[in-house]
C-alpha cells in the first residue's frame, strides 16, 4: 500500500488546460437505424455539441451508426506548446 502511494506521489503534475485534438471522430449512436430528416437531425445535434468546442464537421462516414468526424477550427500554432 505504501509503495502505491509513493508511485502516485511521484507521477507527473498536470496543471489546468486540456489538449485539443486536430480531428475527432465519433459514432452517432442516436442516428442508428434512421434515414432522411431524422438522420440529419441526429447528426446536427452532435455537430452543435462539437461547434461549442470550436470544431466543425469535416467528414461523415456511412454505416449504422454513421461516424462523424470533426476538425478543430483553432489555429494550432496559437495553442500553448503542451496542447499541440
Amino acid at each position: 500500500m505504501r509503495w502505491m502511494a509513493l508511485l502516485l506521489a511521484a507521477g507527473p503534475l498536470v496543471h489546468g488546460g486540456t489538449a485539443m485534438k486536430s480531428v475527432v471522430c465519433k459514432p452517432v449512436e442516436e442516428a442508428k437505424g434512421k434515414s432522411g430528416q431524422e438522420l440529419a437531425d441526429a447528426i446536427e445535434q452532435v455537430g452543435m455539441q462539437f461547434a461549442r468546442a470550436n470544431y466543425q464537421l469535416a467528414a461523415l462516414l456511412p454505416g449504422d451508426p454513421p461516424i462523424a468526424c470533426f476538425q478543430s477550427k483553432v489555429d494550432s500554432s496559437k495553442l500553448p506548446m503542451g496542447a499541440r
